[in-house]
């Protein structure tokens, strides 16, 4: 089967990591692991600092807190993203303000964003979308302009670039996430990266309060490596595999990436805790093959932008990280069920200004504020680009999207 998510990061070399943590109980509170982490992560951002955090919405949130932004103030984001940005921006106690993004490169629109800039505004969030680079100048223009803190959120974008320097050193403070579905993966976990000494320093004091998660939330993640790519071979087969899928979640052996408490408003469990230690080796390792990860998701780009109609720029194909490769399409439904047909699953980020959708008391989206992200969420189709796509794959990708014009 081919698909875009569904642990597409998890290779042999990865599974065999996972494992040998899974049988290591007596180390998943050893907190010795984690330096060595914040340090790979310190060397691939130069001049900046890490503290690991146990997600990237957990990052968000928290890095809001130690730039003291809280209570009554705002905080810019785009539409056209995930319910852990508006939910994480909630939880500090600001208000996300949604900006409208721009059609060709699925960012922020710098100028809904001015439109958008009150005197409680107090940060701007900049995406990345898909890794490809937002507009860097512009914001940053806009930040100094106002006094803003701008933040870059890298969960889709680490080892992109803009104008020849890293994403994630262009702001006042970045955000990682490792979730399952992002540039590398160790499941759950997250980083905050900034120069800012007094906010790393109260980031650290944040971090040290937090306790370490339970046995069971542990073995869940350890376990999502060695069972999803399993589930994944058999999920054509008569259905078999995501019905595995499902019931591996209902039981608690495999947790969601969204939990339904977070639908709903509250904050997930997963908030409260540190970094996991035992989840540590995953993510040295794949860490170490960020490089060759992105090199393989640009010449699949290259591929698909070679053969099918799209809006980007040579330096955007050069430079972006392209998690996924994101096309428009009137008939996208339609070609979302002929694929799976021919048992792929392309990607769906994002099928609604904000995904999953929810209430607008939950979002704080106001439907038609942002009618540039409704169109586009509305077309938006994603074709895989991971390290498990070969490139033979990305032809038949791209046949079968030709075949849909």
């Amino acid at each position: 089967m081919l698909t875009t998510s569904l642990a597409p990061n998890t290779q042999a070399d990865d599974i065999q990591a996972a494992a040998a943590s899974l049988l290591s109980p007596w180390r998943w509170r050893d907190s010795e692991r984690l330096p060595a982490v914040a340090q790979q992560l310190e060397a691939m951002l130069p001049q900046h600092h890490a503290v690991l955090t146990s997600s990237g919405r957990a990052a968000i949130w928290q890095t809001l807190k130690a730039f003291g932004i809280g209570a009554g103030d705002e905080v810019i984001i785009q539409a056209f993203t995930c319910l852990a940005v508006p939910a994480a921006v909630s939880w500090s106690g600001a208000k996300p303000t949604y900006a409208d993004i721009n059609k060709q490169t699925y960012n922020l629109d710098p100028a809904s964003v001015a439109a958008r800039i009150t005197p409680r505004t107090k940060a701007i969030i900049v995406q990345h979308t898909f890794g490809i680079p937002g507009p860097i100048a512009e914001l940053q223009a806009l930040a100094t302009q106002h006094k803003l803190i701008l933040i870059e959120d890298l969960a889709h974008a680490l080892g992109g670039n803009y104008q020849n320097q890293p994403l994630g050193t262009l702001g006042d403070a970045t955000i990682l996430s490792f979730g399952r579905d992002k540039t590398i993966s160790s499941v759950f976990g997250g980083a905050v990266i900034c120069g800012d000494q007094k906010v790393i320093a109260r980031l650290a004091a944040a971090q040290a309060s937090l306790s370490y998660p339970p046995a069971q939330w542990v073995a869940q993640q350890l376990l999502h490596p060695l069972v999803v790519p399993v589930l994944n071979r058999l999920y054509f087969t008569a259905g078999l595999g995501k019905v595995l899928l499902v019931a591996a979640q209902k039981l608690h052996l495999l947790s969601l990436a969204v939990s339904a408490s977070e639908k709903r408003g509250q904050k997930p469990s997963h908030v409260h805790y540190r970094f996991a230690p035992a989840l540590a080796p995953l993510l040295q390792h794949q860490l170490r093959k960020l490089t060759a990860f992105t090199a393989h998701r640009r010449r699949l780009a290259r591929h698909y932008a070679a053969a099918l109609p799209h809006r980007f720029s040579e330096q955007q194909l050069s430079e972006a990280a392209w998690l996924r490769f994101p096309l428009l399409l009137k008939n996208r439904d339609q070609v979302f069920r002929a694929a799976r047909q021919r048992k792929m699953l392309l990607g769906d980020w994002y099928t609604s200004p904000v995904t999953p959708g929810v209430s607008p008391n939950i979002s704080h989206y106001q439907p038609g504020s942002c009618p540039v992200a409704e169109e586009v969420s509305r077309e938006i189709i994603n074709l895989p680009t991971h390290i498990n796509i070969s490139e033979q794959q990305a032809q038949g990708v791209i046949a079968f999207m030709q075949q849909q014009s």
